[in-house]
């Protein structure tokens, strides 16, 4: 026969898995852990580190984009336990005053997170408060501006000065920096930080502008036993702009 009262606390109402409902709640908690709760962003262009690659910033200014990259990243740091459907996560970021960011500074912020889910369709709605360490360090673009670190080499013929300042918005846009620009006898010569983007400009620009597109790449290195290539990106604008 099944037990008409709970076996912790020994009410007879609300029952569920032989327990009240209080009592259920506190034996059935939604989250079993989080994950390392470690942050790390680059303390001159604010992108920050996400499995092991830099993402770009979602604001400049860094308490904002301290909550964005949180919200963004978060679920993947939670471990949920067996049973439970999550309905809504809210999350709350305590950034201490009066910091002074940048290279090689930790700060501590606590995260106060709402959750709401259910188990057994019992609600079931729980505040928990996590630290976070936040690290900033440098990232791997920011380290190479100012040198004449490059990837590829973006060739435009002839010279265009829209398609100039195109390249120029885009590069802030997304992340990717211009080592130098040559202005040639037949048009310019841009030098990228980014094989892969510079690639993908090509593209945009025989889109957006129309022309012949040729890509080639040559070895120039190796990094942990693997080849490295530069690559050329030639555009060639036959209308006029």
């Amino acid at each position: 026969m099944r037990n008409k009262f709970c076996v912790r606390c020994g009410t007879g109402k609300n029952l569920v898995s032989e327990l009240c409902i209080t009592c259920f709640k506190k034996e059935n908690s939604l989250l079993k852990n989080f994950k390392n709760m470690d942050l790390v962003i680059c303390d001159v262009c604010k992108s920050y580190l996400h499995k092991n690659h830099w993402k770009k910033a979602f604001s400049n200014e860094i308490g904002r984009n301290i909550a964005r990259i949180i919200n963004k990243t978060l679920r993947e740091k939670i471990v949920i336990n067996q049973g439970v459907d999550i309905e809504s996560i809210s999350i709350k970021a305590g950034l201490p005053r009066d910091v002074k960011f940048g290279g090689g500074t930790i700060i501590n912020v606590e995260l106060r997170i709402k959750i709401f889910g259910e188990k057994k369709d019992v609600k079931i709605n729980e505040d928990h408060v996590i630290p976070l360490k936040v690290k900033f360090s440098t990232c791997n673009n920011c380290k190479k501006k100012g040198t004449q670190y490059f990837e590829a080499k973006l060739q435009i013929r002839p010279a265009k000065e829209k398609i100039l300042n195109f390249i120029k918005t885009y590069c802030e846009e997304s992340g990717m920096f211009i080592s130098k620009i040559e202005e040639e006898k037949y048009g310019y010569d841009i030098y990228l930080n980014d094989q892969k983007e510079a690639r993908n400009l090509g593209n945009i620009l025989k889109r957006e502008f129309g022309g012949e597109l040729k890509i080639s790449k040559k070895i120039f290195g190796k990094r942990d036993g693997r080849d490295i290539y530069r690559a050329t990106v030639a555009i060639l604008i036959d209308n006029e702009l």
